[in-house]
């Protein structure tokens, strides 16, 4: 599966949270939180390629919040099921 987030796209933490569940498939009941996302997206079964896109304007928006989601797409591309890609 593909996923794009970009953060032309992204205003604050629910339009972030609106996107990673409908670009990542994320279940009805996953939590609107970071940690949540982590335990879908490191757990076997479906592998993904997460391509970030304006970083920039991501960080400038959700400030710390987009280091916080940026460290944990990189710790799930550390469970092997997650590729992560980033473009500017």
């Amino acid at each position: 599966m593909r996923a794009t987030i970009n953060g032309k796209r992204v205003t604050d933490r629910d339009s972030l949270h609106a996107l990673l569940r409908d670009k990542l498939s994320l279940p009805e009941d996953c939590g609107r939180n970071l940690d949540a996302v982590y335990d879908i997206l490191s757990t076997p079964g479906k592998d993904r390629i997460i391509t970030i896109k304006n970083e920039a304007l991501l960080r400038e928006r959700l400030g710390d919040y987009a280091d916080r989601l940026l460290r944990m797409l990189e710790d799930s591309a550390e469970s092997g099921h997650v590729r992560l890609i980033r473009k500017n």
